[in-house]
Formats: C-alpha cells, sequence, structure tokens
C-alpha cells in the first residue's frame, strides 16, 4: 500500500494539489488490490493447493489440481514432471488459471506436483501427487526422449531449481527460499 507522509504540510498550502495527491494515491492503492501488486510489499504466497491427482494410459498424462482455497483474481497454476521423486530437474508447465493438464508424453515414469503463484508473490509449497510422491507409468508407445528441463521463470537456463513458477529475479524485493 502506497502512502505519503507528506501530503498534511501540502494540505493546508495547497488544498488542490493536496486532493489531486490523495486521488492518485488511492488510484494506484486500487490498482494495487486488484492486480495483486503492492509497491511497497511483496505479496505473500497463495494457500498451498489442497491436492494433485494423475492418471495415465496410452502416453496421455491427465493432471487435475484441487484447490478449494478463496483467492482473489490473477492465480496461475504450475505442475512439474520428474523422472525422480527429488525433483532434482523438474520439467516446469505453466497452465495459467486453469487446473487441469492434459499433455502427450509417452511411455515414461514421473512423478509429479503442483503449487501455484500470483505474479509478485512468492510460489505456494509444492503438493506432490502421492506421499511420499508416487511414479505414474504413462504407458503405451513410445515417443522422443524429452529434451532436458530447462526450468521456467526468471532464473537463468541451468539451474535447475523447481517450484520456481515466474522466478525472481536477482535483486527483486521477493526473497525465494530453495524448494527441497
Amino acid at each position: 500500500m502506497l502512502t505519503v507522509a507528506q501530503l498534511a504540510p501540502i494540505k493546508d498550502r495547497d488544498p488542490y494539489l493536496y486532493e489531486t495527491l490523495v486521488k492518485i494515491v488511492s488510484a494506484v492503492n486500487a490498482a494495487s488490490a486488484n492486480s495483486g501488486v503492492d509497491p511497497a510489499n511483496p505479496s505473500p504466497a497463495p494457500p498451498t493447493v489442497a491436492g494433485v491427482t494423475v492418471q495415465a494410459a496410452n502416453g496421455w498424462f491427465d493432471l487435475a489440481i484441487e484447490d478449494p482455497a478463496v483467492t482473489r483474481p490473477g492465480l496461475f497454476y504450475f505442475a512439474e514432471s520428474d523422472t525422480t521423486p527429488a525433483f532434482s530437474a523438474p520439467r516446469v508447465y505453466f497452465l495459467g488459471a486453469s487446473r487441469n493438464l492434459y499433455v502427450q508424453l509417452g511411455n515414461q515414469t514421473l512423478y509429479w506436483r503442483a503449487y501455484s503463484q500470483y505474479v509478485g508473490s512468492l510460489a505456494s509449497s509444492p503438493v506432490t501427487f502421492g506421499t511420499p510422491p508416487t511414479a505414474v507409468v504413462g504407458g503405451g508407445a513410445s515417443g522422443p526422449t524429452p529434451l532436458a528441463s530447462r526450468g521456467s521463470g526468471a532464473l537463468p537456463n541451468g539451474l535447475l531449481r523447481g517450484g520456481n513458477g515466474f522466478g525472481v529475479v536477482p535483486g527483486a524485493r521477493v526473497v525465494k527460499t530453495p524448494v527441497l
């Protein structure tokens, strides 16, 4: 929320300027609230998604994210798959506002997780399919071997840290903690 401490002395000196500045501050704060971007403070991470369901057949993977949380507009979802339950080199799928992913990945055995994020916030904690993470077999015909993961967001290629979402630019006011 934007506040301007120097408004009080202006009120008596120039009431028109004071009124204009108050309207500007009000408009900036309203736009910030509607877009989920606060000019002074980073937005907190959204609540953790409730669960992830995954099924597969004939190389098709069908993922659904359960998120009953009441959130503000602008929430985005991410899914990640990896060949290991440690998610050391996850492949990131940006779902936008959708809570579903239906993708052909061939006959692979993959682990899955999902999380949500607002632009300008930290990502929520990832939730895996199964506890501990459970592998899902794609079955069917084999497709091409997937290319190496390049991660997502503002992190440079090669820095393969999952649970990153949009990423965080070095020096930004949002501080990312590693997801293990």
